[in-house]
This record gives C-alpha cells, structure tokens and sequence, in this order.
C-alpha cells in the first residue's frame, strides 16, 4: 500500500490456515536531533536481527529524530518521503524485511507522528498517524485521522502508538477491524516516587509497559511486538510545568497470541528479540473486553486526568500558532528538508 492507499476489509487472515513468522524488536536510545546516528544504530540492529532470519522488524516510537516535549521536536520532522522513508526503502530492499517506525512528519502547516511500516520490496505497506497526542505532545504535532490498521502480505496488521495502547477507543477499532498482528512502538518512560507522584503510581506505569504486550496479547489472542526506548529523557515543559527528568526502561518484548512472551529485554538494556509467533484465526478472541476503566484499557494512576487536560490544552496552542505554521510549511516545501537528507545520506552511504 502506497502512501495514501485505503485500507480494505475482511481481514486476509480471516479463514487462513496457521502461518509462522518470524518478527524482532529493537531496544535502543535515541539521540534527539541526531537522525544520521539513530539509523545508523538502527541499522546495525536490523542487521542483527535479518542474521537471525526475522521477515519484520518493530523500532521505537520517534526513533529517527529522539524525542522531547519541546519545539525542538520540530527540528526533527521531515515530508513523508523525507530521510527516514527513503532509509527505510533502502534497508528494508538490501535485508530483504518489513520495518516499522514512527518519524515526525511536516505535511502542508502540520506536523503528525507518523508510523510508516515499509516492505521487502521497498515499497510503503501501511502508515498511521498518532491520534491523539499523548499530553504535552499536543503542543507540537496534531491528530492524524488513519485507520490504525492496514492488510499486508503477512495478514492484518494493527498499529498502538505509545499512548494508544491505554485507550479503549482505539481498542474498540483494532477489534472490530479483526486484526492478526499488533505492533506496539512506544516512547514509554518511568516515573521516580517524588511528590506528588507515589510509590503505587510508580509501579502502576511500569506494570503497564512491563507487562502490556503479554496482557494484550492474552486479551487478543494474537501475537504483540512491542518496542521502547532506553535511556534518560530530559526536557521542560510548555505553561510552566515541572521539568521532566525521567527513564526510559524498555521492556520491549514479543508474545504469541496464547500470551507466552517469547523475549523481553531488560530496564537500560539495548538490543534485539527474535522469535517465532503463529497467525492463527482460530486463536483470536473474538468477544468484546469490558470497559471497565473509562477511558482507559488499563489502570492509571491518579494523576492521568491531567495528562487528558494538557492535551486538550496543547491542541489549543498547536491550533493558534504561527510559528508551528511556518516551521511545517518549510519543512513541507523541502527548504529544510533537503540538507538534512543530504546529511543522513552522506552519514549512511559515506563516498569510497
């Protein structure tokens, strides 16, 4: 599926006999603004992973460009068939695998997070705009309005960007598109038990990024990739808010649709998970999950009606900004664009 492709329905997997696949997700920290490096560790991951035979490989969320909570997030956006597209047709023809990851893309006056999943033939198979932005994220990239799953030779797959995986909206539509496969990017970090935040809110966060993609993939009953950053995050905040001092732990993990987590890697490790899952009908859980937490698929801690509220907050600033605006449009018009792709290229595919 091309860029701008319509999703189609039934699932192809609908009535399929079981199919193995091998799949990977990739640990790693990401350097904010520093595009040539992260592709170039990722990369070496990918390597990693084609060696040990896997046909499609998950990143992290934002893993091109880094990520913060602050415009210089803008600095890292791209067009869609900027640096991180262009490096994903390449590598994805030279290993012969899928790979998905989010990249921050500049479309006319706007920025979205954008989840591109590229094929062996270095073809787009399916992209999916976050939606919504996860708090203070509003502030810097709006709402994309994709469907969160796409067909693909390897069955239906179902994309959860960080955020989206706790809300039961989004569970709503994976269900009832009758997806076989979800991947997970995140950009998921941890908290410390300093006031106001407690030493339960602590371990409800991370409980939701440890054990996410078996639960998910208990809940489904179909296989779950999910992939984290490692590393400090470090940043401030819009309207005066408490600078973030925070981790990113991973956790990433791969599970087979009966719930067994085949690898997870552990809190500050970078690395690789290869295994082999099952696409298999039969298996999936077809019942509805109860709505049993609002808005959420999952506990949240207390303070998880703020992050709702400066949301909402965010897409009000996003809305009125001029700045966000010209930065967008220049980017879309290829006037920041191209010196950075020169750059990554140069930094990927040194001269002889």
């Amino acid at each position: 599926m091309e860029h701008g492709a319509m999703n189609t329905c039934p699932s192809p997997n609908s009535s399929a006999t079981p199919s193995q696949l091998r799949v990977a997700v990739v640990q790693m920290s990401c350097q904010l603004g520093d595009r040539p490096a992260n592709l170039a560790r990722a990369e070496g991951m990918l390597e990693e992973a084609g060696g040990q035979g896997a046909q499609l490989v998950l990143l992290p969320e934002l893993a091109p460009g880094g990520y913060t909570l602050t415009e210089a997030l803008w600095d890292t956006a791209e067009p869609f068939d900027g640096p991180t597209t262009q490096w994903l047709r390449k590598t994805c023809s030279r290993l012969q695998m899928y790979v998905g990851t989010t990249f921050l893309e500049a479309d006319g006056e706007d920025f979205y997070n954008c989840f591109v999943l590229m094929g062996p033939d270095g073809k787009v198979v399916g992209r999916v705009r976050k939606n919504p932005p996860a708090s203070f994220e509003a502030w810097y990239f709006r709402a994309g309005s994709d469907p969160h799953w796409f067909d693909t030779p390897l069955g239906r797959i179902g994309v959860g960007i960080c955020f989206e995986n706790a809300l039961y909206e989004r569970y709503l539509e994976l269900h009832a598109a009758d997806i076989d496969l979800l991947l997970r990017p995140f950009s998921g970090a941890s908290f410390e038990a300093r006031w106001p935040i407690r030493q339960r809110d602590v371990e409800i966060v991370d409980a939701a990024l440890r054990d996410g993609t078996e639960e998910s993939a208990r809940a489904w009953g179909i296989p779950v990739l999910m992939a984290n950053k490692v590393g400090r995050l470090v940043t401030t905040l819009p309207m005066g808010f408490p600078k973030q001092n925070v981790e990113f732990p991973g956790f990433s993990a791969v599970a087979d649709g009966n719930g067994k987590v085949l690898g997870q890697l552990r809190s500050g490790t970078e690395g690789v998970i290869v295994g082999n899952v099952t696409l298999n009908s039969a298996s999936k859980r077809r019942e509805l999950r109860p709505n049993d937490w609002g808005r959420w698929t999952t506990p949240m801690p207390w303070w998880a009606g703020i992050w709702v509220m400066t949301q909402k907050l965010g897409e009000r600033a996003y809305a009125r900004s001029e700045k966000r605006r010209a930065r967008a449009r220049a980017v879309s018009n290829g006037s920041l664009a191209l010196a950075t792709s020169a750059s990554t290229n140069r930094h990927l595919h040194p001269a002889p």
